[in-house]
C-alpha cells in the first residue's frame, strides 16, 4: 500500500476514535442530566408528601356526640359526619365488596396495579364511558388524604408515590382501615359506618352483602349513583358490584343470586334526638369556648350532660298548654289574611274530599261561609271542609289593652269571622257521613315562657327550655333574659330577716300593713306610696301572713329597717350576681334577674343553705374514651340549715294557705312563691320539693302587658303545676326533712301569738331554737319604740342609706326599674 492511501485510513480511524469518545462523553452526560433530572424530579415529586409513619396513628375528623343523661343522642356536631369503626367491626363481605368494585388486584399488587390500569382502559372503551377505575385503593387513599386534583398529571405522579411508599409502611389492613373510614359516600357522610346509619339505619357490622355491594358502588360518582336520588343507577352499579364478586370468587353463584335478588330497603336515616335545643346550644357554646372549635368539630368527642328527656318533653308540653291558655284569655288577634272575592270563590270551587288531614296537626284555613242560625263558621282547608262552632270561639274577643277596662264578650260567630277570613286551625275529628271536620281555632302565642329545673343536693340542670320555639327566636331567656321577679325576690328578703345577726325576726313577728310614704326611690323630690296588690290595707300581719299572701307594704317595711345594703349582700351569698337596685323597689322585685339566679337562690332553701354550681356538662372523653373533663361542682354553704328550714316552712305556707294554692292539687310536700311585676309585665312561679327545684317565667319580649288578672299564679303557675305533676311522677312523698337547731310551737294563725298546750286552733310554727314564743310572754321579734314606724297608720320618711358592701365580683349593671305593686 502506498504512502498516499494510508494516511486516509488513518484519519478516517482518527475520527472514529474522537467520535466514539465525543459519543460516550455525551451519553455519561445526558445519562447524569437524566439521573439529575429524575433526583430533582423524585424531589419535586415527594415534596412537602406527609410521612407515610405518621399513618399508622390515623385521626381523621370524626363526629362529637351529646349525649342526655340517659345515654340517649342529644346532638352531633362535625365538619365530615364519620364515625371510625376498626376493622374487626367490619364484616369480612364488606370489604370484599369495596375491593371488587375498586381494585380486585389489591392483595397482590404493591400500591400501583399495571395490569388494572390497562383492564380499566379496555373495559371503559368497550363501554364508551368510564365503568371502572384505575386508580388503586392504595391510590384511593393517597387522593384522599392528599387532597390532589383528579385531573391533574402531577397530582397523580405524587399520589403513585405516596401509594407505593404506604404499601411499604403499612400492611393491607391498615390500608383498608384508612379506606374504609375515609371515602366519601354520598349526602354528607364519611367511611362505612357512617354510610351505613344513614342508608339502612344499622351499623356497618349489619351490612349484608347487598346492602355492602350498594354502598361500595357509590364510591366512584356518590352523587351520579346515589339510591335516594338515582335508584336505578345505583342499582346497577349494584349488580356490577355483585357479579365483580362472584368473577373474584369471593362469594359464590348462589350467594350472588341471592343477593341480587334481595330487596333492599333504603331511606334517609337521621339519628333520632332528644328534642332539647336550648339546652344544647348551651352545651355547644361551653365546649367550643373550653376545647376550641377544632377539636369541637373533628374531635370525635362523647359529651355527657345532665338532661333529663323525660322531663324535658314534659316541661315542653306544659309550656306549650300554658301558652296556649294564656293566648286565648288574651284574646284574639285576627285573621292570618283575607281573600278577595276571586280568591273566596276559587277556595269554593275547589273539589270536596276527605283531605290529607291529621288530628291535632296545624293547618291554615279559610272562612268560606258564616251559618248565622247554627252559629258556627265553614271552612275550607284544600280538599278538606270543616267548621268552627261558636262554643269552640266564643274565647275569641278583640284583645284588652286597657289592664283596667272590662273583658269584653263575644254574643255572635259574625263577631269573630268574615267571609275570606285565613285562619289557622287544629282539625279535631272527621265525620264520614258528613264529609266534615270539627276543627279548633288556634293562634300563635305572643307571649314567650321559659323553665329550668335543677336536681336538689347535686345542681344537675335537668331541664333548661328559653323560649316557646328555637326555630324562631335563639335568645334564651332561661339564661340571657334580665327580668324583674316582682313578688318571687321576697323569700331573700324574709331570709335575710330570720338570717339579722343583731335583729330578731320570727315566722311569727307582726308589722303593721298600712299606709306609709317615703321619698321616691327613682323621681327626687317626689313622695312613694307602696300598695299591695289588692290596693287594700290589713292591719297587723305576721311574716307568714304577709310572704302567703305577696303583701308589698310589710315587705317595703322589712326592707327599710333591716337596710338596703344588709339585704343585697344576703342576696349575693344566695347566688344573684345581677346588678340590684339600692332603693326601697328592691322589696317590690325591681332589679332584673335571670331566671338560673332566682331558681339557683331558691335551690339555697331546698338543700339546707348550700349554694350549688348548676351543672350542665358531666363528663367528655376523647375519641379513644379517655376522659378530658369531669365536672367537680361546688357547694358552698351560704347560710345556716336552719335558716334555709325557716324559710321552706314559710313557702310551704305559700302554697298551702296563699297565693300558690293551686299546687295544692299535686298532694305532695312542695314550697314556692308567685311573682307578678308592676303592670303585668311578668309572671313567674319558683318552686321546689325535696327532689327537684323548677323555676317558671313568662312574659313578652317586648315587655309589653301579658293581660287583665295575668299574674304569676295564673300565667307561670299552672306550667309550673303541670311539669312538676309528670317531672315527680315515680319519686317517693316525702316532706322536707327538719334540722337541728329547729323547733315548732303551736301559734295562732292570724296573729302568731303562742297558744297553750291543749288550746284550740292555730297552727304549729316553726322557729330557731330559743326564739320560740311562751304562752302569756312578749313575742320575740316586736319592734317595740324602734319600730313606731311600722305601727303608725301613715309615715314619713327617707329610706335608709345602703350599708357598705364588701367587694363583689364585676357584674355588667342589668336595667332595672321600680314598681307601685308587685305579687
Amino acid at each position: 500500500m502506498s504512502a498516499s492511501q494510508t494516511k486516509p485510513t488513518r484519519r478516517r480511524k482518527s475520527w472514529l476514535k474522537r467520535s466514539i469518545i465525543w459519543g460516550g462523553s455525551l451519553v455519561l452526560v445526558l445519562a447524569i442530566l437524566a439521573a439529575g433530572a429524575a433526583v430533582v424530579g423524585w424531589f419535586y415529586i415527594t415534596d412537602n408528601l406527609p410521612r407515610v409513619e405518621s399513618l399508622t396513628d390515623y385521626r381523621p375528623p370524626t363526629v362529637t356526640q351529646v349525649l342526655a343523661a340517659d345515654g340517649s343522642l342529644m346532638a352531633q356536631y362535625y365538619h365530615q359526619r364519620r364515625f371510625v369503626v376498626p376493622m374487626t367491626q367490619v364484616p369480612r363481605h364488606v370489604i370484599q365488596a369495596f375491593v371488587a368494585a375498586e381494585d380486585g388486584n389489591f392483595f397482590r399488587h404493591k400500591g400501583i396495579d399495571l395490569t388494572g390500569i390497562l383492564r380499566a382502559a379496555l373495559a371503559n372503551l368497550r363501554a364508551g364511558r368510564v365503568v371502572q377505575g384505575a386508580s388503586t385503593i392504595s391510590q384511593q387513599v393517597a387522593q384522599g388524604l392528599l387532597h390532589t386534583p383528579a385531573k391533574d398529571w402531577m397530582a397523580k405522579l405524587k399520589e403513585m408515590v405516596f401509594a407505593w411508599k404506604m404499601e411499604k409502611a403499612l400492611n393491607k389492613q391498615e390500608i383498608l382501615y384508612i379506606y374504609l373510614n375515609q371515602i366519601y359516600l354520598g349526602h354528607g357522610t364519611y367511611g362505612v359506618e357512617a354510610a351505613a346509619r344513614t342508608y339502612f339505619g344499622k351499623q356497618a357490622k349489619e351490612l349484608d352483602v347487598a346492602e355492602a355491594a350498594l354502598l361500595a358502588g357509590l364510591v366512584q360518582a356518590p352523587s351520579r349513583y346515589s339510591p335516594l336520588r338515582h335508584p336505578r343507577r345505583a342499582r346497577t352499579r349494584q349488580v356490577y358490584v355483585i357479579e365483580r364478586m362472584a368473577e373474584e370468587g369471593f362469594i359464590t353463584k348462589e350467594q350472588a343470586k341471592a343477593a341480587l335478588n334481595q330487596p333492599v330497603d333504603i331511606e334517609l336515616h337521621r339519628p333520632k334526638t332528644v328534642m332539647a335545643p336550648y339546652y344544647e346550644e348551651t352545651v355547644r357554646q361551653w365546649l367550643e369556648e373550653r376545647f376550641g372549635r377544632t377539636l369541637l368539630y373533628e374531635g370525635g368527642l362523647t359529651v355527657h350532660t345532665a338532661c333529663d328527656p323525660r322531663m324535658t318533653v314534659a316541661a315542653k308540653a306544659a309550656i306549650a298548654l300554658g301558652l296556649a291558655s294564656l293566648t286565648r284569655r288574651q284574646g284574639y288577634f285576627g285573621p292570618l289574611a283575607r281573600l278577595n272575592p276571586a280568591e273566596l270563590a276559587q277556595a269554593k270551587d275547589q273539589p270536596v274530599g276527605p283531605g290529607e288531614l291529621e288530628p291535632g296537626v296545624k293547618h291554615r284555613a279559610v272562612v268560606v261561609a258564616l251559618d248565622q242560625g247554627k252559629q258556627r263558621a265553614e271552612l275550607r282547608l284544600g280538599a278538606a271542609r270543616g267548621y268552627l262552632s261558636f262554643d269552640e270561639v266564643k274565647w275569641a274577643h278583640p284583645p284588652v289593652k286597657d289592664l283596667d277596662a272590662p273583658t269584653p264578650r263575644v254574643r255572635e260567630i259574625q263577631e269573630v269571622f268574615s267571609p275570606g277570613d285565613v285562619v289557622m286551625v287544629r282539625p279535631v275529628k272527621y265525620s264520614p257521613q258528613a264529609n266534615l271536620w270539627s276543627l279548633e281555632l288556634v293562634q300563635e302565642p305572643v307571649a314567650q315562657a321559659a323553665l329550668l329545673a335543677l336536681e336538689n343536693h347535686t345542681g344537675r340542670v335537668r331541664v333548661m327550655i328559653g323560649g316557646s320555639d328555637f326555630q324562631k327566636s335563639q335568645y334564651n331567656r332561661a339564661l340571657q333574659a334580665r327580668r324583674q321577679p316582682g313578688s318571687a325576690f321576697k323569700p331573700l328578703i324574709y331570709a335575710a330577716a330570720l338570717d339579722h345577726p343583731a335583729k330578731v325576726y320570727t315566722s311569727s313577728t307582726q308589722i303593721l300593713d298600712a299606709p306609709i310614704t317615703y321619698d321616691d326611690p327613682v323621681n327626687p323630690g317626689e313622695k312613694w306610696r307602696p300598695k299591695n296588690y289588692s290596693s287594700r290595707f290589713y292591719g297587723p300581719t305576721t311574716l307568714r301572713q304577709a310572704l302567703a299572701h305577696s303583701r308589698n307594704v310589710v315587705t317595703v317595711k322589712l326592707l327599710s329597717d333591716l337596710g338596703i345594703g344588709y339585704v343585697v349582700n344576703y342576696a349575693r351569698r344566695l347566688g344573684i350576681m345581677s346588678a340590684l337596685s339600692p332603693n326601697l323597689s328592691l322589696a317590690l322585685g325591681t332589679s332584673g334577674l335571670s331566671l338560673l339566679e332566682i331558681t339557683l337562690a331558691y335551690g339555697v332553701f331546698d338543700d339546707q343553705g348550700i349554694l350549688m354550681d348548676p351543672v350542665f356538662v358531666e363528663k367528655v372523653t376523647d375519641r379513644d374514651g379517655g376522659e378530658i373533663y369531669a365536672s367537680a361542682p361546688q357547694q358552698r354553704r351560704v347560710i345556716s340549715p336552719v335558716t334555709a328550714y325557716l324559710v321552706t316552712h314559710l313557702l310551704k305556707g305559700v302554697i298551702e294557705d296563699g297565693t300558690g294554692r293551686s299546687m295544692l292539687a299535686l298532694k305532695r310536700p312542695l314550697a314556692g312563691k308567685t311573682g307578678t311585676t308592676n303592670d303585668l309585665r311578668d309572671a313567674w312561679f319558683v318552686g321546689y320539693s325535696p327532689q327537684l327545684i323548677c323555676g317558671v317565667w313568662v312574659g313578652q319580649d317586648d315587655n309589653r302587658p301579658l293581660g287583665k288578672r295575668e299574674t304569676g299564679a295564673r300565667a307561670a303557675g299552672p306550667i309550673w303545676r303541670q311539669f312538676m305533676g309528670q317531672a315527680l311522677e315515680g319519686q317517693p312523698t316525702e316532706d322536707f326533712p327538719v334540722p337541728d337547731g329547729v323547733v315548732f310551737a303551736k301559734v295562732d294563725r292570724e296573729s302568731g301569738q303562742p297558744i297553750a298546750a291543749g288550746g284550740k286552733g292555730g297552727f304549729f310554727e316553726s322557729f330557731k331554737e330559743g326564739r320560740q314564743p311562751t304562752p302569756g310572754g312578749p313575742l320575740p321579734g316586736g319592734q317595740g319604740d324602734k319600730g313606731k314606724d311600722f305601727l303608725q297608720s301613715e309615715s314619713f320618711g327617707a329610706p335608709p342609706a345602703p350599708a357598705p358592701a364588701p367587694p363583689e365580683p364585676n357584674v355588667a349593671p342589668q336595667p332595672s326599674g321600680s314598681s307601685d305593686h308587685q305579687n
